[in-house]
Parts: C-alpha cells; sequence; structure tokens
C-alpha cells in the first residue's frame, strides 16, 4: 500500500506540473523497487482511474499510461484488463479515447515474462466482451430512438477499426482461442451479446460503416482454429491424383488377413484412408470398385478368385450402403430410397476405364458390369434405369470380345458365385434338422469340386461362418453312436461324424480355431481343437497329448489294430470320439516298438492301413499326434513319423473306395488337411513356399517390390508373399526395406504412389510396422542419409507416411481389445504355400543321415524325408473395435516418446536443417491429418521441443494455428504450454521485424 500511495501522489504531481513522457519515466522508476513489474503494484490500474476521472479522458495521464507499456513497466495484459473493467460506457468521450489508445497499442501486444502469459488470455478475452457490449449499446440505441449522435457515430467507427484490428491480428485470435477455453462465462456473454447484436440490426436496417464488421464479431464469438494460420503441407493448389494406388492395395491386405470380418471394419478402414486422402463419396465408391476389379483381374487360382469374387458381391455393397448412410449430414435433404447417387456418378467414372472392364469381361466371359448391377439394383444401390444406361454403353464392347474370344474361354469362377449363396443356405438349413441322412447327402456333396471353397468365401464375407461351424459342431455331437444301432443306421452316422470332423478341421486350418471356435467350447471338436490339433503357430506338446489317452483303450485298440486286413473296427463299447482321443497313444506304442525293431515295417504298414480305412478323420487325428511328436524329437529321429504320415497319404484302391459311400470327397479332404498339418512342421524340398528358399529374402522382397511397382496395385500374390517376408524377417526388418524403396525415387508423383502401396502393405501388421518405423528406422535413416537423399520432397513423404501410419494404429486398435492370435488367413493360401511358422528354427537335412532310408521301401514303396526349414513366427494383437483409444498402448507409446526424443536431438542446434524440417513436417502432418484424434500422441510431446523447433524454424512455416492445435486446451497445463509458446512465437516474429539501429 505504501507504494501504490507514492504512485498516486507521483501521478498527481505529474499531472500537475504537466511533466513529459520522459520525465515520469524517471520519477516512476524511483518509486517502482528495481527489478519489480508496475503489475505488482497496479501501476496500469491507477494511471487508469486518473485517466477517466471525468467525462473525458486525460490524455496526458493516458500518454504515461503508453510511456510505461513502452517502457515494460507495465504488461499489455494489465493494461487490456484495465481497459475492459471500465463500464461506464455512457460517457462516450471517455470510452472513444480509450478505443483510440486501443488502436495505438493493440498492434504491439505481447508478454515478456512468465506471470504475464497467465493474465493474457482472460484479458483478452474480456476486451472482446467490452468492444461488444460498446457495439450492442450503440446499435440498440439505434434501434431505439431510429439515430445515434456523431459522437456514438464515431465511437462506432473506432469500435469496428478495433475489432478489425483484432480479427486480423492472428496472436490475438490464438490467445483468445485459448482464453475462450478459461473463461467459460464470460464466453457465454460473448455469445449472448453477439446474438442479441445480430438481432438489433435485422430488426433496425442499421447500415454499418464497416460492412465486414459483422461477419467479424462472429469471427470472435465463436473462434475455432480454421480462424488460426496454419501452413497446409497438402496444397489444394496442389492437383489431386487422378489414380489412387492405395485402396487396392489396403483391400488386399485385409481380405487377405481378415476375411471374416464384419462389414463395420471394413468401413472404419476404408473411413480412415477416406479422411487422410480428402476423397468424396463417390471417389471412394469409384477406388472401392475399381480395387475389387483390379484385384480380382490378377487371381489366377481359385482360392483367391473365390475369396474376392465373393468379396464384391456379397461384402462391397454392405460397405458402400454403410458408407453412404454414415457420411449423410443431418438436415440434408434424404436421398433416393431406389438408389445411391454418389454410387451412380462412380460408376460413371468407372466406365470410362475401358481397358479394366475389357480385361473383366474376357476374364469373366460375360459383361461385367451388367452382372453386377443386376444384383446391386436388388439391394437398392442402383435402379433399373441404371442397369440399362450402363450395360447399354458396355453392350458393343463385350460383342466384340466375345467374338474374339470364339467361346474358347474358361468360365471364370465368378459365374458361380452368386449361385453358391443358395447351396449355403441349404445347408444351413438342412444342418438345423435331426435327419441323419439328409445331413449326410448333403454334407457329402459339399467337398465335390470347389463348392466347398465357394461356400466358404460367401459364408465368410457375409459373416455366417461362425453359424455355419456352429451348426457343423452340433451335426458332429449328433453322430455320437446310440446303444445298440447296427447295420446301415450305424455307418450313416459315423460317416456323418467323418465328414462333419473333417470339415470343420479344414475350416479350422484355414482360418485358426481363434476365429471360428468360441474360447470355452465343451463340444468334443472344440475340445479336440485346443488339447490335440496341431495348428500353425500352434503346436501342442505330445505329452499332454498322450496324457489324455486311457491304457486300457489303446490296449483294446492295438489288439484290433494289428489284425491283418481289419475292415471294421470292432472294439466292444469304443464311440468314435474315444477312438480320436486313444489314437496318439497307439502310434506312440507303435513308434517305440519300430525303434526297437519289436514291429516290421510292414506290422506298421498295417496298421496304419487299418485306422484310415474305417474313417478318414482317424488319419487325421494320428497325423496331428505325429506332426507335434515330430517337433519334439532330435532330427535324426524324424524320417519314421515322417513315412507313417506319408502312409496316410497313400492312395487307396478302388475296392477300398467302392465299400464306402462318398469315401472319394473325404478321402480327398483328409489328404488335404494331412498335407497341410504335415508342411507346417516339415515342408517338402521341392515345395516352392514363400517362406522356404535359399534365396536370400532381400532378392526375394526386390523382386516383389518389383512387380508390385510395375503395376501399380498389390496382387493378391504378391500380398502373401510379402506377409511372409514379414513373419521371416520381422516388422522391423520389412519397413526398413519398404522405406528404402520408397526414398529411391525422385519425383513427387513416383513417391506418392510408392508411399500409398507401402502404408498399405504395412498393414500386413500395422501396429508392429508402426513401432518398427518409428523406433528402428526413421532416426538412422535422418542421420545416416542426411544431405544424401533425405531433403524435400523425401522428408515429406517420409513425415506423412509415418503421420500416417500412426493414425490408422490408433483408430485400429482400441485400448481395451483382447489379445487374440495373428490376423488369420483366407482361403487364397493353398497348401503349396502354407509356410512353416514355428516357434523355433531348424533345418532339416537330408543328406549325411545314416539313417535316410525308406524304411517302408518294401513295404509300399513310400518316399523318405528330405530337407527342409520352419521359420520364426511372429504373433500380433487383432480387435474387431475400432476406435481412437483415449490412452496408447504401451508399446506404441513408448515408440512414440522414442522419435519424440530423437526430435529433440534434431532440433537442439541452432541451425536450421533437413532434420529440423522433418520434425516440422511430421508435427504439422500429425496435426493435419489426425485432428483431434492424434490427441493421446500430442500428450507425449515433450514440453521444449516445440520451443526449440521455434527457435530454428521461420515463423512463417510454424502459424498460431499449429501451436494452438498442439495442446489439450481443456486443461491448465495445456493452456499455459500454449501460450507459452504462442507468446515465444510473437516475440521472435517482432524481433525479426523490428528495426535493427
Amino acid at each position: 500500500m505504501k507504494e501504490n500511495n507514492k504512485i498516486l501522489q507521483l501521478i498527481y504531481v505529474a499531472w500537475r506540473e504537466r511533466w513529459s513522457d520522459s520525465q515520469w519515466g524517471i520519477n516512476i522508476k524511483k518509486v517502482l523497487p528495481r527489478g519489480v513489474s508496475g503489475d505488482v503494484y497496479n501501476l496500469a490500474d491507477c494511471l487508469m482511474q486518473q485517466a477517466v476521472i471525468g467525462s473525458t479522458a486525460n490524455p496526458l495521464v493516458l500518454n504515461y499510461l503508453k510511456h510505461s507499456l513502452c517502457a515494460h513497466l507495465v504488461s499489455h495484459a494489465a493494461v487490456l484488463r484495465c481497459i475492459a473493467k471500465y463500464d461506464k460506457l455512457e460517457r462516450v468521450y471517455s470510452v472513444t479515447s480509450l478505443l483510440e489508445f486501443l488502436i495505438s497499442i493493440i498492434d504491439g501486444v505481447t508478454c515478456r515474462i512468465k506471470s504475464e502469459e497467465t493474465l493474457l488470455p482472460s484479458a483478452v478475452v474480456q476486451l472482446v466482451l467490452w468492444l461488444l457490449q460498446i457495439f450492442g449499446r450503440t446499435v440498440q440505441h439505434y434501434e431505439l430512438y431510429g439515430e445515434i449522435s456523431a459522437e456514438q457515430s464515431y465511437m462506432l467507427d473506432q469500435t469496428c477499426v478495433v475489432i478489425d484490428r483484432l480479427s486480423q491480428h492472428q496472436f490475438l485470435l490464438s490467445i483468445l482461442f485459448v482464453g475462450c477455453h478459461e473463461e467459460f462465462d464470460c464466453y457465454a456473454r460473448i455469445r449472448d451479446k453477439y446474438a442479441s447484436i445480430k438481432g438489433s440490426l435485422t430488426n433496425s436496417n442499421f447500415t454499418l460503416n464497416s460492412p465486414g464488421v459483422e461477419q467479424q464479431l462472429h469471427q470472435l464469438a465463436y473462434i475455432d482454429t480454421k480462424h488460426l494460420d496454419m501452413q497446409n503441407l497438402n496444397s489444394p493448389q496442389q492437383p489431386a491424383e487422378k489414380i489412387s494406388y492405395c485402396v487396392q492395395p489396403l483391400l488386399a491386405v485385409e481380405v487377405l488377413l481378415n476375411p471374416c470380418k464384419d462389414t463395420s471394419y471394413y468401413v472404419a478402414e476404408l473411413q480412415m484412408l477416406q479422411r487422410l486422402k480428402g476423397y468424396t463419396n463417390t471417389r471412394l465408391f469409384y477406388e472401392i470398385i475399381r480395387a475389387g476389379f483390379l484385384t480380382l483381374s490378377n487371381v489366377a487360382d481359385t482360392s483367391p478368385d473365390t475369396m474376392w469374387g465373393a468379396f464384391m458381391f456379397f461384402k462391397m455393397p454392405h460397405i458402400i450402403k454403410q458408407l453412404h448412410v454414415l457420411q449423410r449430414i443431418p438436415g440434408d435433404q434424404p436421398p433416393p430410397v431406389e438408389y445411391i447417387p454418389e454410387l451412380v456418378e462412380a460408376l460413371e467414372l468407372l466406365i470410362e476405364d475401358n481397358l479394366l472392364l475389357d480385361f473383366m469381361d474376357t476374364k469373366c466371359s460375360c459383361n461385367m458390369i451388367e452382372f453386377l448391377l443386376n444384383d446391386w439394383t436388388k439391394q437398392q444401390l442402383v435402379n433399373d434405369v441404371h442397369v440399362k444406361k450402363f450395360a447399354s454403353q458396355r453392350e458393343a464392347a463385350s460383342l466384340l470380345l466375345k467374338k474374339c474370344d470364339n467361346g474358347q474361354q474358361t468360365p471364370s469362377n465368378i459365374n458361380f458365385i452368386k449361385r453358391a449363396e443358395v447351396p449355403l443356405s441349404g445347408v444351413l438349413k438342412t444342418l438345423c434338422t435331426n435327419k441323419v441322412q439328409d445331413m449326410v447327402n448333403v454334407l457329402c456333396q459339399v467337398p465335390v469340386g470347389n463348392s466347398f471353397e465357394l461356400i466358404l468365401s460367401v459364408a465368410t464375407v457375409e459373416g455366417r461362418l461362425k453359424t455355419f461351424v456352429t451348426r457343423l459342431i452340433q451335426c458332429n455331437e449328433n453322430s455320437k453312436p446310440q446303444p445298440g444301432e447296427l447295420g446301415k443306421l450305424s455307418v450313416i452316422r459315423s460317416t456323418l461324424f467323418d465328414v462333419s470332423f473333417l470339415m470343420l478341421t479344414s475350416i479350422v486350418q484355414t482360418y485358426g480355431s481363434d476365429i471360428v471356435l468360441s474360447e470355452r467350447g465343451d463340444s468334443f471338436f472344440e475340445k479336440w481343437v485346443r488339447e490335440c490339433m496341431v495348428e500353425r503357430n500352434k503346436l501342442k506338446n505330445p505329452r499332454q497329448i498322450l496324457a489324455l489317452c486311457d491304457d486300457a483303450i489303446v490296449d483294446e485298440l492295438l489288439l484290433n489294430l494289428s489284425k491283418p486286413e481289419t475292415s471294421q473296427l470292432k472294439p466292444s463299447n469304443l464311440s468314435w470320439q474315444d477312438i480320436c482321443l486313444n489314437l496318439p497313444g497307439v502310434l506312440h506304442h507303435v513308434l517305440i516298438a519300430w525303434e526297437q525293431e519289436t514291429l516290421s515295417s510292414a506290422d506298421v504298414k498295417n496298421i496304419l492301413d487299418n485306422i484310415k480305412r474305417r474313417l478318414f478323420s482317424f488319419s487325421v487325428c494320428a497325423t496331428s499326434f505325429l506332426c507335434a511328436y515330430m517337433y519334439s524329437v532330435r532330427e535324426t529321429e524324424l524320417l519314421k513319423p515322417l513315412n507313417m504320415i506319408q502312409q496316410f497319404l497313400a492312395p487307396l484302391t478302388s475296392e477300398e473306395l467302392s465299400s464306402q459311400e462318398n469315401a472319394k470327397e473325404r478321402l480327398a479332404l483328409s489328404y488335404q488337411i494331412i498335407r497341410k498339418m504335415q508342411h507346417d512342421v516339415h515342408p517338402a524340398p521341392t515345395t516352392k513356399s514363400r517362406l522356404i528358399s535359399h534365396t536370400p529374402l532381400i532378392d526375394q522382397f526386390r523382386e516383389v517390390w518389383r512387380t508390385v511397382s510395375d503395376a501399380g496395385h498389390l496382387p493378391v500374390r504378391a500380398a502373401q508373399t510379402l506377409e511372409s517376408l514379414m513373419l521371416a524377417g520381422g516388422a522391423a526388418w520389412l519397413a526398413t526395406q519398404l522405406v528404402e524403396q520408397l526414398l529411391t525415387y525422385k519425383y513427387t508423383q513416383d513417391m506418392a504412389k510408392a508411399m500409398d502401396i507401402v502404408f498399405a502393405v504395412m498393414h500386413l501388421d500395422i501396429e508392429r510396422s508402426t513401432e518398427a518405423l518409428l523406433q528402428f528406422v526413421v532416426a538412422p535413416l535422418m542421420i545416416r542419409r542426411q544431405g544424401d537423399d533425405i531433403n524435400e520432397p523425401q522428408s515429406l513423404v517420409l513425415a506423412r507416411l509415418c503421420v500416417s501410419c500412426i493414425i490408422s494404429c490408433l483408430e485400429t486398435r482400441n485400448s481395451s481389445a483382447c489379445v487374440a492370435s495373428f490376423k488369420k488367413r483366407s482361403r487364397s493360401h493353398d497348401e503349396e504355400d502354407m509356410a512353416a511358422n514355428t516357434p523355433k528354427v531348424r533345418k532339416v537335412m537330408g543328406d549325411g543321415n545314416s539313417d535316410n532310408s525308406n524304411d517302408f521301401a518294401d513295404a509300399s514303396g513310400l518316399v523318405g524325408s528330405g530337407t527342409g526349414k520352419t521359420l520364426l513366427s511372429s504373433t500380433a494383437t487383432s480387435s474387431d473395435v475400432r476406435a481412437t483409444p483415449q490412452n496408447l498402448k504401451e508399446s506404441l507409446q513408448s515408440s512414440i516418446q522414442h522419435i519424440f526424443g530423437v526430435f529433440v536431438q534434431f532440433v537442439s542446434g541452432d541451425e536450421l536443417s533437413p532434420k529440423a524440417i522433418f520434425v516440422y513436417q511430421f508435427i504439422s502432418l500429425l496435426i493435419e491429418c489426425g485432428g483431434e484424434r492424434v490427441a493421446p500422441v500430442l500428450r507425449l510431446l515433450p514440453s521444449n521441443l516445440v520451443q526449440q523447433l521455434l527457435k530454428v524454424m521461420a515463423t512463417e512455416d510454424i502459424g498460431v494455428g499449429l501451436i494452438s492445435r498442439l495442446y489439450d486446451l481443456r486443461s491448465t497445463a495445456g493452456r499455459q504450454s500454449a501460450v507459452t509458446d504462442l507468446c515465444l512465437w510473437r516475440n521472435m516474429n517482432l524481433s525479426r521485424n523490428s528495426i535493427h539501429l
């Protein structure tokens, strides 16, 4: 209080003696303690009170206030707050003087010290409210009386000048944006006052001298990040890409890995891509359909052809329909019910791609557009008028292609895919009945030809696979032998058990037990899979399998199976389920006896043949145990179990096949299952597997990348190869190779194309690839190759890749998602390409083994073991929920913290470098592409990173819009950090623009 009194006394003396500004400055410093701001003693308040004590403002005291402000004796925040507190708005002359004073100082508003930063946001908000009160008071006066005085008109003009200056002042707008998150009540009053002003202007028809002021008032009342300058690295001036190279590769990867996912999974994935690319619905629909045609045009094998055809016909319409519904803006006119306008526009774009459509028409031997749209009319995606229109546009080309073909083209599976929906429904309906004969008749027809492939593909993309599996399991359970049941009924029931067991096993091999089976299922088949079945990446302990065996049942089975040419097993009261569980015990005894030469090769062959003759599922159960056993023994002990498996693959005689109904189809399915099991543990040396190769991984990668780069899209076979290379080399290795290839391009268009494909390929395992990219790829590349090819535009492309991967990783994984197995493959993995992915690396070399002889040579002419490899597998988590988590997964969080720590080192110097530019591009793209979705990532920004970056970057590059978006303004810490960085930006900008004497 003592200093306050001194300050007031000094003001009286200065006014009475009419001191100049310099005299005031000299004397006030004698009153204020050295190094202490005048804000501590309310200097600005004291001067303001004396300046407006009368009906008009005292210009001399206002000059003292301005000099104190220029001399840094008071802060801008304190001055603005004092002005905003002046409530005698009826004193027009005083208010006008304050407005003129504001005009003279507003362009230089800033903060010098930390204490000032905390006051400035609320001061700016209060000032805006004060300006709107002046504006509103004047307009309301005109509304009531129909006129205003010349003094009021001048005051209103000065208010408009201040509002104009304020609305064009990026620093003050950003401070206002921060302040509106702090002063909620005050900002609510601003919006109320704006609404009142708008109503008064409308009612009074008052014409403002500044026509743009109404829009400026709206800007201040509803300040948003869009009003804050931010340099856009995705420049709208750049021409839009004519062809997307990202949608097709991304769908190719997702359909390969996640064929069982529901529609919402694909919709969320495509929405994420739509946000990143800025596509309209029309463009997105066009790219989706084009992606389907492109992929189908490159598949030659049955399985991927079937899966992709089913995806196009059954899944794609639902994806398009759901995307259309989600993109509707509330309040818009409802779209036509019978068709989707954006889809029609997309088809008009597609119809211009004559080369692609000609190829598809030739491949499928039909007018593909007409064939597709005829089905889409039933789902109200298009109507009959559109079908006729587009079909007629393709009619001439289709007829010409048919003439050139001369009827020699083999019909594609596309023509049969739609027909598979009816058999699937029929099978599901039949499985609901209790008629054993009907179920046998239907199920035994399913494995014929490629019907099983078609039905599984349709069931997968329609989301009915689990229903199919559940009913097959129930059918398998109902096929248990009934007490006292003999003759034909017993045979039919055994056939039902056999075919349902084989079909279920094949499905589990294809999709994985985690996908198609429930975790705690108590059926026989589910228990057998959990405890006995060898799956890819899920080997079983043979000792645990043997522990399930009953010694009495094993002895009884050994006795029956040892009899020569036993066509019918006749254990007393054994069910087929008991036999399946106890066969491992039988085979273990046989292996031991064979090793000890108690049994001859002929005896072993006879036992194995007897196992296979009864039910083909028995040979599958036996093979599963032998595969588990092979993995647990030494290399020198592999030959005998391998030869036993080969015996199960030996062909049956025509008499043996004719003795059972539908034996041929069941036998073929059992062979397929056994080969896959064997290949998972011990692939044959002649197998052309994607992993089992003597070619170095880097050479395989370069070859497949050359194929992808030349094609401009990702064929299914290339996607499978890249997946296998990732399993072999790891996500870090694959990410490194992909980025290395990306940086070899020199032209922007080529790099953008390559980046799209790389981004899609990383979705083979987006979490691990993103973590590897951030931890092991980016920093070494920037350090090792700086000045070489990590400059523009390479650094921008690399930053965009990193940001896109982070955003996809955030949206793909929910923090509460449960851990599941590696993403499951579709049936596109045929048995030749089922790579051996087991938890340890092993080479089995046939040469040099003294025991490398065929023990069955004399008995059956079987082929012995060769060489092979098994490689390290990789696991990942999968989730059905796509959402932006509030908290990052620990591994992703540590990766982001690592790269941010590297960024701090990159900008620690005082000079601008390519590394610093990369940091800026990374952060800017993170904000630009991610928006609020990257809030969990931005929370991890080091406190000094942005400030250090500001010191090495030009302020023209880093705008207040970027800084304001970096922090969570709902929290006190976020607001403080934002104001600190904004004030640093402001002071550096003032310093660069100041005049140096």
